[in-house]
C-alpha cells in the first residue's frame, strides 16, 4: 500500500501542476506566486483575496506548494471545505501562519496531525500531498484547529473525512506529529550553514503549556530574553492530580546568562538547528525537550518528555 500511495504521488503532480496554471490564468492578473513552505502541501485549495473581498486567484496548490496572488492579499487553503487557515499573501508562507491567530495553544499541532493523517503516501519528509478522494470527502465539512487537543479529536467533521479518504483514520499522537514536523523542516530547509532564522534578544514570550491527559486545562508561563540572558516565570509543568484533575505546579522565576542556556544560548544568531533539537534540560526536574521552530513563524514549540508523558509548551511572541 505504501509503494502505491508514493506512485499515485508521483503520477498526480503533473496534474496537480496543469490545474495550478489552469487557475493561475482563469481570468485576473496576478502578479506573484506564493509558496506554502517547510512542508509544502500539494493540492490544497486555495482562495487569495483582495481587501475588498475580491477573488484575485484561486485554484489547487502546485506539486511544490505554489499558489497565486497579488499584492495585498489574504489567501485562504482548504481540504474539501475544510478551513486549514488564512494569512497574508507572500513569497513564502510558513504552515504555522495558517494558525497565528488561534487562541487555543494546541492549534499548530492540531493542524500538522490534520495534514499528516491526510497526506497520501503518510510521510511528510517529502511534503502533504492532498488527493482528490479528501477532497470530496471534505466537502460541505467544518473542522475547528483552534481548540483544546482533546476537542479537537472527538469531532465528528474530523472523524468523518479520515474514515473516508484515508486507509489509517487516526490521527498521530501529537508529540509524534510535532517531531515529524521538525525532520520536514530540517529536510526542506538548508542547514548545511548557520544563517540566523531568529534573533531572540529583547524579546517576549508567552507560553501555554498542555498535555493529552489535562483535555481543556492549561498553565501559563512567560519568557523575556533581554540583553544578558534569558527570564522565564510562571508554572513551569503541568500535572495530573490523584483526583482526576490538573494544574500548573512547580511555579518559579529562573534566570540564565545566554553562554547557561541550554535552550537558548544562541540568543541574536539562532540557526534553523539551534530551534529544531533536544535538549536536556535540568527544571522542574531532568528532561528531555525537543524544540521545534518553522522560520519566518511568531512560535516556538519546546515538547518536555517526562517519564511516561508528554507536556506541550507553545511560546507565542509578544
Amino acid at each position: 500500500m505504501f509503494a502505491q500511495a508514493i506512485i499515485q504521488k508521483a503520477k498526480s503532480a503533473a496534474a496537480i501542476a496543469i490545474t495550478a496554471a489552469i487557475a493561475a490564468f482563469s481570468g485576473n492578473v496576478v502578479a506573484d506566486t506564493g509558496q506554502l513552505a517547510g512542508t509544502p502541501i500539494a493540492n490544497a485549495r486555495f482562495i487569495s483575496l483582495d481587501a475588498s473581498g475580491k477573488i484575485t486567484a484561486q485554484g489547487f496548490t502546485t506539486a511544490n506548494g505554489k499558489f497565486q496572488f497579488s499584492k495585498g492579499d489574504t489567501v485562504r487553503f482548504f481540504v474539501g471545505d475544510i478551513l486549514l487557515g488564512k494569512t497574508q499573501a507572500a513569497a513564502s508562507v510558513p504552515t504555522s501562519a495558517l494558525v497565528s491567530a488561534a487562541k487555543n495553544a494546541d492549534a499548530l499541532s492540531n493542524l500538522v496531525r490534520f495534514l499528516q493523517s491526510v497526506d497520501t503516501d503518510l510521510n511528510s519528509l517529502n511534503g502533504i500531498q492532498v488527493s482528490n478522494t479528501t477532497h470530496t470527502a471534505a466537502k460541505g465539512l467544518k473542522v475547528n484547529f483552534d481548540a483544546a487537543m482533546k476537542t479537537f479529536e472527538v469531532q465528528a467533521a474530523l472523524a468523518k473525512v479520515l474514515a473516508l479518504s484515508t486507509a489509517t483514520p487516526t490521527l498521530p499522537e501529537a508529540t509524534t506529529a510535532l517531531t515529524n514536523f521538525r525532520m520536514a523542516l530540517l529536510n526542506a530547509y538548508n542547514t548545511s550553514g548557520q544563517a540566523t532564522v531568529l534573533n531572540l534578544i529583547k524579546t517576549n514570550w508567552n507560553a501555554t503549556l498542555s498535555s493529552k491527559d489535562c483535555g481543556t486545562t492549561t498553565t501559563k508561563l512567560t519568557h523575556n530574553f533581554n540583553i544578558l540572558g534569558h527570564v522565564a516565570a510562571g508554572n513551569f509543568n503541568l500535572i495530573k492530580q490523584a483526583n482526576g484533575t490538573c494544574r500548573g505546579s512547580n511555579a518559579a522565576i529562573q534566570m540564565a546568562l545566554y553562554e547557561n542556556d541550554v535552550a537558548f544560548s544562541c540568543a541574536n544568531h539562532c540557526s534553523l538547528t539551534d530551534l529544531n533539537r533536544d535538549v536536556t534540560l535540568s527544571f522542574p526536574v531532568t528532561h528531555t525537550a525537543t524544540l521545534v521552530h518553522e522560520p519566518n513563524s511568531n512560535i516556538i514549540t519546546v515538547v518536555h518528555h517526562y517519564e511516561g508523558r508528554d507536556v506541550i509548551e507553545t511560546m507565542v511572541k509578544k
